[in-house]
Formats: C-alpha cells, structure tokens, sequence
C-alpha cells in the first residue's frame, strides 16, 4: 500500500491527489475555481456503493440525461466542499428546498462509516483509504459521482444518521465516462469486488499509479 503526503490542497482535491496525481495536471487549477467550503451537515458518499434504480438524472451543464443510483451515506457535519453551480446545486450551499434535504459533499476524511462493516465509526473496520478500479468491462466496473447532488435524509443505521443520495452513473464533471475507464474510489477498503457494485468514485489521470493499487491516505486525526 502506498502512502500519500497532502499539504495545501483543500478536500476534494486532497482525494483527486491521493486517487490519480492531478497536482500536476491544469484540472487542479479549474477546479480549484470552483470549489466552496459549507459548512453544517452533509452527506459523505466517498466509501459508499450504489444501486441503480433505472431512472434518469440530470446534472448542471449539459442536456445529458444519465443512469441514476440511490446510494446510502453517512451524515456528518463541519466544514464541507462543494461545487455549488455543479452537480444538481441551486449556485449556494443552502440545503435543497425538500424537506429533510441535505446535499452529498466532501470532506477528506480517512475513516467513513460504511455499510460493508456495519457502519462502524472508528478503527480499521471504518478506514477508507482509496482504490484504483481496473477496466473491466466482463464485470461491470462503473462508478457512481455524487459529488455536489441531492440527498435525503433517512434515519439511522447503527446509530449513524445516513442519508439517500441520489447520483449519477459515469458522470464525471458534466459529462459522460466511457466503461471500461478506469476510477477511483475510497469504497470497498482496496476490494476489487467493491467495483462492480457502482462505488462512489471519480476519474483522474494516471501517470504515477497502476489499476489495482491501494492508496494509503494521511491521518486525519
């Protein structure tokens, strides 16, 4: 597993960092632009899996209808990233207007509640450290983005409050992934059996890292 050292870069882009080398790439810079810190309660889908649910989604930016997924996700709260006119965001941070709404952003944290260990909050049982999804279109490796899209609030699982996201499949910054692209995401604790189940996850470059690599993050203690 290798080890990742992430010094001022805000969340979102510590993950894109640690998941795919972008500090190199312009994309850092253009989207850097667009990221504002929230604060209050959030849903983090970074580890969570998905599940289709066979309607369409539209995001911010484009015509384009895509695959939606429900993905159900913890809630915690405290400063949080999000891209306010990207995703399924109303251009502020202020909750979606449905009751019990709440939005999926990012806060990088190395330890998420997740369901393939029963929500636990603390310990290795919670860690998170991020994957590198190898093509694999025999299995059906897809990523789910929930970056900046519209959640609700569900209750509690083992006494995590957790919300219902709802999220596009292969949608990464507005536009269409095609399968078989290789992704990252801190689902599934370096499991390659968490990629078929519609992780959450993202695409960045791979010049540094192979599919298939385990990405050890700094402490966020």
């Amino acid at each position: 597993m290798r080890r990742f050292g992430m010094s001022g870069l805000p969340g979102f882009l510590m993950l894109a960092v640690m998941c795919g080398g972008l500090a190199a790439s312009a994309q850092v810079s253009s989207a850097a632009e667009r990221l504002t810190v929230c604060f209050g309660d959030f849903a983090l889908c970074a580890a969570s899996t998905c599940t289709p649910d066979g309607k369409k989604i539209a995001v911010n930016g484009t015509d384009t209808l895509f695959d939606e997924a429900q993905c159900t996700c913890p809630i915690l709260n405290g400063p949080n990233i999000a891209d306010v006119n990207g995703g399924n965001m109303q251009g502020s941070c202020a909750p979606p207007p449905t009751s019990g709404g709440i939005w999926s952003t990012y806060s990088f944290q190395s330890h998420i509640p997740q369901a393939i260990n029963d929500w636990k909050k603390h310990g290795d049982k919670a860690a998170s450290p991020g994957y590198v999804c190898p093509a694999n279109l025999t299995n059906n490796y897809q990523f789910t983005n929930c970056f900046s899209f519209a959640c609700q609030r569900a209750g509690k699982i083992h006494g995590v409050p957790v919300a219902t996201c709802y999220c596009p499949i292969q949608e990464f910054d507005g536009g269409p992934v095609d399968p078989g692209t290789p992704f990252t995401t801190q689902a599934g604790q370096c499991n390659e059996s968490i990629c078929s189940q519609y992780p959450v996850g993202g695409v960045f470059n791979f010049d540094d890292l192979a599919p298939g690599e385990c990405l050890e993050p700094p402490s966020d203690s």
